[in-house]
């Protein structure tokens, strides 16, 4: 529904007159010289009109033939669905301000939903053939716009009575010019369900969407194009990711984008009960996308793709291997059809079968990783913003909080903080707010998902300094490194090894391991201080001395000590039942005796000797 009148600026005002009838059909703007100055408008130039009546209509700008200055004629034979019918004859004024120019780009491509005159009484309904060629004959040199209906005069032969504008390449909005050049295809979707599919956003995924759009845009936009240069192009493309990323929401959003038929199927749904069903199950689903190919660009998506093509000689053999066989076959008889492309998905790239991975199948990849710190804050601003969230609520802290989850968990961990919002929403029930205490308790419950394992959850909770007894020296030494590191784009590879007189010298030269800490056994030093970390948890009692067990644990590691004191509770808890309450001098001393060090004056002797070597002097820090 266009502005009313009162949202436009005061302008010159113009009388509607009557069409002439030789101007019936031709989408034409008749006005007089002073308003075309005032417009800048050259002959033909497209302008966007917005009706009195409500609506607007797209018309190109001729002069009058009396050219007198004061009045308007319009054609309204591309207009807002409604808009020519109630203006038809309506006889008024239109200000100036009302009359747009807009740009019309050269169409390549143009979707239409047909609407068909009553044929009643006829014996066959019209062909799709007659029907498409009947749209590329009415269209043929016409400026449209999107939303808009170009009615068919009355009158004219054929089966057509109006074409609703669904989408185009480039999009015709606000408007674009249909040439004998421009591909014209035939929406499967009325109009009401192709405007109102929702726009899939893309927080987090605007790299990935670029590159998979730039494979996909070149042989769904510029088929022709291609064909004449003779260019091989992707024909197939490789998703990977771990699960929850958003694989296939940026799958259905560059398939919107590119105005492409989008075909998806989930590969395990393919599999059948009997012997050769899952083949013609695979066959059926090519066949189906080089039928939509027919009408324009379709885009088959193959889901979990490693379910139905996985790596060939597992135990189960022929079955597999016919499958396999079967797809490989179709993706080469695909190849040379320019409007079809294969997107496959996957989170398990290396179960996928080597065939497929080769050029001419998928021989393109994108990898979608786990979210980075930027990108969840993009993914929750879009899952938020139709939230009711709190204005101090943090996004980038928030996201700070959430290293390892993908989109998938980002969007459980907001649904779940607007479920506790609204259970624990006192004051106002029926306008909740959704605030920082509510996605702390939703972070309790949601894990996220890239940090199961096949068993659980993966332990990684965070290690402070303080909970690491001794080793001052190198402690300092790797703040140091942290610190340098925070000027050198964040990222810091550590590699931990107890043979390193087996790693290869290459590993060890300057730019890629090129600092090299020895961490010691701790002296008694650091034997008290780790032993005092260890027994904060421990009820130990009033006669024991930390200091006598640093100095009797000569050649304890950290993990030893730590051993040495879990084995001193385990004892006073076999000694007096549940009513132990302290851990005695007696329970380290026995517990001594049976705990015994991991190191010895030989493993010592080596690695000093192994660290003052020539290699290792002028790298490391001893």
């Amino acid at each position: 529904m266009a502005p009313d009148s009162g949202s436009f600026p005061e302008g010159p005002l113009l009388r509607l007159l009557p069409l002439e009838a030789k101007d019936r059909g031709t989408q034409r703007c008749r006005l007089g010289p002073a308003a075309l100055r005032a417009l800048g408008a050259r002959l033909g130039s497209a302008v966007k009109i917005s009706l009195p009546v409500g609506g607007s209509c797209l018309c190109t700008v001729w002069p009058r033939r009396d050219r007198a200055d004061g009045f308007v004629q319009l054609d309204l034979q591309c207009a807002s669905p409604g808009a020519a019918g109630g203006a038809s004859g309506t006889l008024g004024t239109l200000s100036l301000s009302r009359l747009r120019l807009v740009p019309c780009p050269l169409l390549r491509r143009l979707t239409v939903w047909p609407v068909l005159r009553d044929r009643t009484g006829t014996p066959d309904a019209a062909s799709p053939a007659d029907v498409l060629e009947a749209a590329q004959e009415l269209l043929r040199n016409r400026p449209v716009s999107r939303g808009h209906v170009v009615s068919v005069p009355p009158g004219a032969p054929g089966p057509l009575a109006a074409l609703h504008v669904v989408g185009g390449t480039p999009s015709p909005d606000p408007a674009g010019l249909v040439t004998p050049r421009t591909r014209v295809v035939l929406s499967r979707a009325p109009p009401s369900e192709s405007e109102q599919r929702p726009e899939v956003p893309l927080g987090g995924l605007s790299e990935a969407a670029d590159s998979l759009r730039e494979l996909l845009s070149l042989p769904l936009r510029y088929p022709r194009t291609l064909a004449a240069l003779g260019l091989d192009v992707p024909r197939g493309v490789l998703l990977a990711g771990p699960p929850g990323v958003g694989k296939t929401q940026l799958v259905r959003a560059v398939a919107r984008e590119t105005g492409a038929e989008l075909l998806a199927v989930s590969a395990p749904t393919l599999q059948g009960a009997r012997p050769g069903q899952t083949e013609e199950n695979v066959r059926r689903v090519f066949q189906r996308a080089q039928e939509l190919a027919s009408c324009g660009p379709c885009l088959l998506f193959l889901d979990e793709v490693d379910a139905l093509c996985p790596r060939r000689g597992g135990p189960y053999g022929a079955p597999e291997n016919r499958v396999v066989a079967q797809v490989l076959t179709l993706l080469d008889g695909i190849s040379g059809d320019r409007e079809v492309v294969v997107v496959g998905a996957t989170s398990r790239p290396d179960a996928l079968d080597p065939a497929l991975r080769r050029p001419g199948r998928f021989d393109r990849e994108v990898v979608i990783g786990t979210p980075t710190l930027k990108q969840r804050k993009e993914i929750l601003q879009v899952i938020t913003s139709k939230m009711p969230t709190c204005s101090h609520v943090d996004l980038g802290l928030l996201a700070e909080m959430t290293v390892g989850y993908v989109g998938a968990d980002l969007t459980a961990l907001c649904r779940e903080a607007a479920m506790h919002a609204m259970l624990h929403c006192n004051k106002n029930q029926d306008n909740p707010l959704i605030d920082e205490t509510d996605f702390l308790e939703a972070l309790k419950k949601i894990q996220p998902s890239s940090f199961r394992s096949a068993i659980g959850l993966m332990d990684i909770k965070p290690v402070y300094w303080e909970e690491i007894g001794g080793l001052e020296d190198v402690k300092l030494k790797l703040k140091q490194l942290e610190f340098q590191e925070v000027f050198n784009q964040n990222v810091m590879i550590v590699a931990a090894t107890n043979r390193p007189d087996v790693l290869d010298d290459a590993l060890l030269r300057p730019g890629r391991l090129d600092k090299i800490i020895y961490i010691p056994p701790p002296d008694e030093k650091g034997r008290l201080s780790i032993l005092k970390v260890c027994t904060k948890s421990i009820p130990v009692g009033p006669d024991v001395s930390l200091e006598k067990l640093a100095a009797e644990t000569c050649f304890f590691s950290g993990a030893d000590l730590r051993n040495l004191c879990k084995e001193a509770a385990l004892l006073a808890l076999q000694e007096n039942g549940l009513e132990a309450t302290t851990v005695k001098q007696e329970h380290f001393l026995k517990s001594l005796r049976t705990v015994k060090p991991s190191l010895s004056c030989k493993d010592f002797t080596s690695y000093e000797s192994l660290f003052q070597k020539q290699e290792f002097s002028n790298l490391g820090d001893i």
